[in-house]
């Protein structure tokens, strides 16, 4: 399953990723997320994104997790990859960037219909074979046809909708600015869950997690007494975490205002 992960907050902050490979438990990360990962963050406001493919290194162990090393940025997302459309390759590996967007997604659309919803200057622009991608790019036009991110949001997802044959829509998409994030699935709603974490001035140094579900490690020690706002497909932490309705997109402002809309 692929996961998602994404922060952001009132001020730049570090954050690294790794994965545990002399762990066990990560051999069921292999098993279920073995075909990619990808960090997308901002650097100086400019979308950057750093991944990898099963396909280019050939097996498990050859994922070189170090060339993340510290991310440092306001916007910060993260993914771990299950293929279910396109093959393992780095191109085929989340986040995907357009201009200076950066998305994510957990789920899978059908992606030949949603490429008849695209224009020929948007199907030129398709580099891998992923659902993912095609979904991504049809958000893009939308919102750059209606001149507005919620309408274009909204019309992308109602050509979803009229596509059917969709599992998940999970996404998290950032402009550098705010953070949406959309929940829905079709079916097996527990396998795609998205929370939401509003972190006010923690107190403790080191925010530090192991997830459970994909072996990824998770380490800050720029959050202390920082403001942010964390999104995932899993809860992270004790703290409370508030699960993402169904059809429901939340958008994180620069100021870490959360809305809920119900789509």
């Amino acid at each position: 399953m692929c996961r998602l992960f994404g922060v952001i907050a009132n001020k730049e902050v570090d954050m690294d990723f790794s994965f545990n490979l002399a762990d066990t438990p990560f051999r069921e990360f292999a098993k279920s997320n073995r075909h990619g990962w990808g960090i997308g963050y901002y650097d100086k406001g400019k979308a950057k994104v750093i991944k990898q493919g099963l396909e280019e290194v050939g097996t498990i162990s050859n994922y070189n997790f170090s060339v993340v090393k510290t991310v440092r940025s306001r916007i910060i997302l993260s993914h771990v990859r299950l293929a279910t459309y396109g093959n393992s390759s780095k191109v085929n590996a989340h986040p995907f960037i357009f201009k200076n967007w950066i998305f994510a997604h957990n789920g899978s659309v059908n992606r030949e219909c949603l490429k008849r919803h695209l224009s020929e200057d948007y199907l030129k622009l398709i580099e891998g074979s992923t659902d993912s991608e095609v979904y991504f790019l049809l958000i893009m036009q939308e919102i750059e046809r209606h001149g507005d991110t919620l309408e274009g949001i909204k019309s992308a997802l109602s050509m979803v909708y009229n596509c059917e044959n969709y599992t998940g829509l999970n996404f998290i998409l950032s402009d550098g600015h705010r953070i949406y994030a959309y929940r829905d699935a079709s079916s097996n709603e527990k396998r795609y869950s998205l929370y939401l974490l509003k972190r006010e001035n923690p107190d403790y140094d080191l925010f530090e997690h192991l997830s459970k579900e994909t072996r990824q490690l998770l380490r800050s020690k720029s959050l202390r007494g920082e403001r942010a706002v964390l999104v995932s497909s899993e809860e992270l932490t004790k703290e409370r975490w508030t699960s993402i309705p169904l059809k429901n997109l939340v958008i994180v402002s620069p100021n870490l205002e959360i809305t809920f809309i119900s789509l």
